[in-house]
């Protein structure tokens, strides 16, 4: 949730081509406003529209993360310059409590209420067309599906790549909190400009108990913060009740509304899996008017150094990167056409290592069910919840970090490693890989986390997905020393096994990504008091499950 996305949708200057001349009708005339909110809270917002049109659609961006310097108006009418070339009005507005606005910051808070203040406005200028479009990445997008399940009849159509609407998958993976994506973004975000909150920086998110993190650290209580911190469970009530902190208003954007939304994100993305959620729960009139791209990038845009090789004439085909596509979209919705780099109703995902895109088969288990057995024997180790969690490269599909080159197997003593034996023939793996462990341990709760990771025959492992769980996550209660197994389903994923690759599942009890757990029983945010545990993996009760399309042999 950090600002490359914005950069990307925003720069579109780039595209207009070195050395361009742009008449000086096509320079926009740039103007900035203190908009007032209704509760009296001023917004800086700058605007950058055609000269010579006396009406015109507008595209709006808000945005956190800018500095608290005065917007560079001349930077802004460059940036604008493609789109004012084709008519279009730009309209940039910090959000509440950042840059040149006032107020506090406080994360998925106000967006509401402050986005529609902001279409109210754009509806009273003499400038304005009847049409509005919106765009942004990660919490860009947010800040419009907080108020999107409204259904704005103007608003015609947006662009909203890298991040879903499901409030839980951004704070937790299956009651783990995800301490390296909503702990450390939400320090670095919360009311930032207000100068009288303490903030402790002796203070850890791995501190225990976590509940008590906001009172410790800015010495003040957070219901949008405290109440996420009692609810762990997908299943609680408190995730649809409207709740602070529990984003249902933000689940109905894409059902409740009509209007045509290109969805671009990458397989390494975070908010992958969310998004394919979104997308496949929505009803097919609904998806019939969107579009979504896939590639193989991360929630900052980048490839992996794996992949650029592979990647091939795809690296900037479909991507978004290229700004113009934004403004294609938005022409294709005010004239009706289809766009041909995303046709209506569909999906278009890169495969890695097979350098082409397939559809909406990447995100559905893939028909043939292949199973390898992790081994023989049983693999222990001592897991400390008090000491520095392992640090893994990279992060597949929960947290910041992408496709990363990961270290040797058993890197460190509570690491344990199952080195699978080559694959016999191709795969092409679809949907979500799932691992199926035998385990022990002597404490009544505790932590497994398992990535898996490929070596393509360079001898270099590179990952491919993680995920995590509890001992006791499917709510039954667990009797130490007994053989309990536990499940996990990885987030989707669309590439090619060849024979003699190799996989390699890494199994722990932390990750540097994920608060830790306490090794007892109940709502990990709230133990005070944690244990050491003794956990074990059996590995010939254990397995790794893909699902694939095809292989070698049809």
């Amino acid at each position: 949730m950090n600002n490359s996305f914005v950069c990307v949708l925003l720069a579109v200057v780039l595209t207009a081509g070195a050395g361009a001349c742009v008449a000086f009708k096509a320079i926009p005339d740039v103007s900035d406003h203190m908009l007032p909110m209704r509760d009296g809270v001023r917004l800086y917002t700058v605007v950058a529209r055609p000269r010579d049109a006396e009406k015109c659609p507008v595209i709006v961006t808000r945005t956190p993360y800018v500095e608290e310097t005065h917007a560079n108006k001349t930077m802004v009418r460059m940036m604008s310059i493609p789109a004012v070339m084709r008519g279009y009005a730009c309209i940039l507005q910090h959000c509440r409590g950042c840059g040149e606005s006032e107020g506090d910051f406080i994360p998925f808070e106000a967006e509401r209420a402050d986005g529609l203040a902001l279409l109210d406005w754009i509806r009273r200028q003499p400038w304005y067309n009847g049409e509005i479009f919106l765009m942004g990445g990660s919490y860009h997008s947010s800040v419009h599906w907080a108020y999107l399940d409204t259904n704005p009849p103007d608003v015609k159509g947006a662009v909203l790549p890298v991040m879903d609407v499901d409030r839980y998958s951004v704070v937790y993976r299956n009651g783990m909190f995800k301490s390296g994506l909503f702990g450390v973004w939400s320090k670095l975000v919360y009311r930032r400009k207000d100068r009288t909150l303490r903030r402790d920086e002796a203070v850890k998110v791995t501190d225990f108990p976590l509940s008590d993190w906001c009172r410790r650290y800015y010495g003040i209580e957070e219901p949008t913060f405290d109440n996420v911190m009692r609810h762990p469970r997908r299943d609680d009530p408190f995730w649809l009740s409207g709740e602070p902190g529990s984003g249902a208003e933000y689940r109905r954007g894409f059902t409740d509304s009509t209007m045509p939304i290109l969805f671009v994100t990458g397989q390494y993305d975070m908010f992958f899996d969310g998004m394919a959620d979104m997308w496949c729960d929505a009803t097919r009139d609904r998806r019939a008017n969107c579009a979504m791209l896939v590639d193989a990038y991360d929630h900052d845009g980048c490839i992996a150094d794996e992949l650029k090789g592979t990647y091939g004439e795809f690296a900037g085909g479909a991507r978004i990167s290229n700004p113009m596509r934004i403004l294609d979209w938005f022409d294709c919705c005010r004239t009706g056409k289809n766009c041909d780099f995303a046709p209506p109703g569909k999906v278009s995902c890169y495969a890695l290592w097979e350098n082409r895109r397939i559809g909406e088969e990447a995100f559905a288990d893939g028909p043939r069910r292949v199973d390898f057995a992790l081994g023989t024997g049983a693999k222990s180790w001592t897991y400390d919840p008090r000491r520095p969690l392992p640090e893994f490269p990279g992060s597949g599909g929960n947290c910041f970090g992408g496709m990363r080159r990961q270290p040797e197997p058993g890197f460190r003593d509570d690491v344990v490693s199952f080195v699978l034996p080559p694959v016999e023939a191709e795969l092409r793996v679809r949907g979500r890989m799932r691992a199926s462990l035998a385990v022990s341990s002597d404490c009544e709760d505790t932590c497994f986390y398992a990535r898996v990771s490929v070596d393509k025959g360079d001898g270099i492992w590179y990952l491919l997905r993680d995920d995590i769980t509890t001992m006791c996550a499917d709510g039954r209660d667990y009797i130490p020393g007994t053989v309990k197994t536990v499940a996990f389903a990885f987030p989707r994923l669309a590439f090619r096994l060849e024979k003699g690759d190799r996989l390699r599942v890494d199994v722990s009890s932390a990750c540097s990504q994920f608060a830790p757990h306490g090794n007892v029983r109940g709502n990990q945010n709230f133990v005070r008091e944690p244990k050491t545990a003794r956990n074990t993996v059996l590995a010939d009760r254990s397995s790794l499950t893909v699902f694939a399309v095809c292989d070698a042999g049809g």
